[in-house]
Protein backbone atom coordinates (compact mmCIF):
# COMPACT_ATOMS: atom_id res chain seq x y z
CA UNK A 1 0.00 0.00 0.00
CA UNK A 2 1.26 3.44 -0.92
CA UNK A 3 0.13 6.68 0.78
CA UNK A 4 -0.49 9.86 -1.69
CA UNK A 5 2.99 10.68 -1.83
CA UNK A 6 3.44 7.60 -3.15
CA UNK A 7 5.73 6.19 -0.11
CA UNK A 8 4.90 2.29 0.82
CA UNK A 9 3.15 2.18 4.14
CA UNK A 10 1.93 -0.65 6.31
CA UNK A 11 -1.58 -0.63 7.78
CA UNK A 12 -3.14 -2.77 10.39
CA UNK A 13 -6.40 -3.52 11.84
CA UNK A 14 -7.53 -0.74 14.78
CA UNK A 15 -10.10 -1.12 17.64
CA UNK A 16 -11.49 2.18 18.56
CA UNK A 17 -14.23 1.85 21.68
CA UNK A 18 -17.64 3.51 20.86
CA UNK A 19 -20.77 4.60 22.46
CA UNK A 20 -22.93 2.21 20.14
CA UNK A 21 -24.86 -0.87 21.98
CA UNK A 22 -27.93 -2.15 19.92
CA UNK A 23 -26.72 -4.40 16.48
CA UNK A 24 -30.02 -4.84 15.33
CA UNK A 25 -30.47 -0.66 15.04
CA UNK A 26 -27.33 -0.05 13.63
CA UNK A 27 -27.68 -2.72 10.89
CA UNK A 28 -31.27 -1.03 10.30
CA UNK A 29 -29.85 2.29 10.10
CA UNK A 30 -26.80 0.84 7.61
CA UNK A 31 -29.08 -0.86 5.40
CA UNK A 32 -31.18 2.49 5.60
CA UNK A 33 -28.71 4.23 4.39
CA UNK A 34 -28.03 1.66 1.65
CA UNK A 35 -24.82 -0.51 3.24
CA UNK A 36 -24.82 -3.75 2.63
CA UNK A 37 -24.60 -5.88 6.36
CA UNK A 38 -23.15 -8.96 6.97
CA UNK A 39 -23.28 -10.73 10.44
CA UNK A 40 -20.88 -12.21 12.17
CA UNK A 41 -17.23 -12.94 10.06
CA UNK A 42 -13.61 -12.16 9.56
CA UNK A 43 -12.72 -8.84 8.65
CA UNK A 44 -8.72 -8.84 6.65
CA UNK A 45 -6.07 -6.83 6.88
CA UNK A 46 -2.65 -6.29 5.82
CA UNK A 47 -0.42 -9.39 6.06
CA UNK A 48 -3.25 -11.83 6.56
CA UNK A 49 -4.47 -9.94 10.03
CA UNK A 50 -7.57 -10.32 10.44
CA UNK A 51 -10.55 -9.86 13.47
CA UNK A 52 -13.65 -11.21 14.24
CA UNK A 53 -16.69 -9.28 13.50
CA UNK A 54 -20.53 -8.98 14.60
CA UNK A 55 -21.60 -6.54 12.10
CA UNK A 56 -19.88 -5.63 8.63
CA UNK A 57 -20.98 -3.06 6.43
CA UNK A 58 -20.24 -1.91 2.77
CA UNK A 59 -20.67 0.93 1.03
CA UNK A 60 -21.70 0.43 -3.30
CA UNK A 61 -18.05 2.46 -3.07
CA UNK A 62 -16.25 -0.87 -1.24
CA UNK A 63 -15.85 1.19 1.85
CA UNK A 64 -16.07 -1.23 4.61
CA UNK A 65 -17.30 -0.13 8.44
CA UNK A 66 -17.30 -3.13 11.36
CA UNK A 67 -18.28 -4.13 14.63
CA UNK A 68 -18.00 -6.29 17.77
CA UNK A 69 -18.85 -6.26 21.21
CA UNK A 70 -16.54 -5.37 23.45
CA UNK A 71 -15.11 -8.33 25.72
CA UNK A 72 -15.56 -5.73 28.80
CA UNK A 73 -19.44 -4.68 28.40
CA UNK A 74 -22.54 -4.15 26.25
CA UNK A 75 -20.64 -1.26 24.19
CA UNK A 76 -19.72 -2.14 20.32
CA UNK A 77 -16.11 -1.95 19.19
CA UNK A 78 -15.30 -0.26 15.27
CA UNK A 79 -12.95 -2.16 13.89
CA UNK A 80 -11.45 -0.42 10.81
CA UNK A 81 -8.17 -0.28 8.83
CA UNK A 82 -7.63 3.37 9.15
CA UNK A 83 -4.38 3.72 6.94
CA UNK A 84 -6.48 2.21 4.33
CA UNK A 85 -10.02 3.03 4.79
CA UNK A 86 -8.95 6.00 6.90
CA UNK A 87 -7.39 7.69 3.39
CA UNK A 88 -10.70 7.79 1.93
CA UNK A 89 -11.97 10.92 1.90
CA UNK A 90 -15.52 9.96 2.19
CA UNK A 91 -15.02 7.63 5.45
CA UNK A 92 -15.15 10.06 8.15
CA UNK A 93 -18.08 11.88 6.98
CA UNK A 94 -20.36 8.44 6.58
CA UNK A 95 -19.00 7.45 9.79
CA UNK A 96 -20.10 10.59 11.32
CA UNK A 97 -23.90 9.92 9.63
CA UNK A 98 -23.71 6.78 10.64
CA UNK A 99 -23.50 7.53 14.12
CA UNK A 100 -25.85 10.90 13.81
CA UNK A 101 -28.91 8.52 12.41
CA UNK A 102 -28.07 5.12 15.40
CA UNK A 103 -28.17 8.56 17.83
CA UNK A 104 -31.58 10.33 15.89
CA UNK A 105 -32.87 6.76 15.77
CA UNK A 106 -31.94 5.99 19.48
CA UNK A 107 -33.94 9.34 20.75
CA UNK A 108 -37.14 8.70 18.41
CA UNK A 109 -37.65 5.69 20.66
CA UNK A 110 -36.97 6.87 23.88
CA UNK A 111 -39.75 9.04 23.00
CA UNK A 112 -41.96 7.34 21.82
CA UNK A 113 -41.80 4.84 24.60
CA UNK A 114 -41.92 7.61 27.13
CA UNK A 115 -45.55 7.87 28.85
CA UNK A 116 -44.90 11.44 29.57
CA UNK A 117 -43.80 12.43 26.18
CA UNK A 118 -46.54 10.83 24.10
CA UNK A 119 -49.21 13.06 24.97
CA UNK A 120 -46.48 15.99 23.43
CA UNK A 121 -45.49 14.08 20.37
CA UNK A 122 -49.34 12.93 19.59
CA UNK A 123 -50.10 14.94 16.89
Amino acid sequence: MFDKAGIQTMSHLSILPTALTDLDRLASVLVAQGYRVEREGRLIGFAGESLRFDLKATSCAGIHFAWRRSASGPQLELIADLERQGAADTYQPRLQRILRLYALSQALDEVEASPALKDVCAC
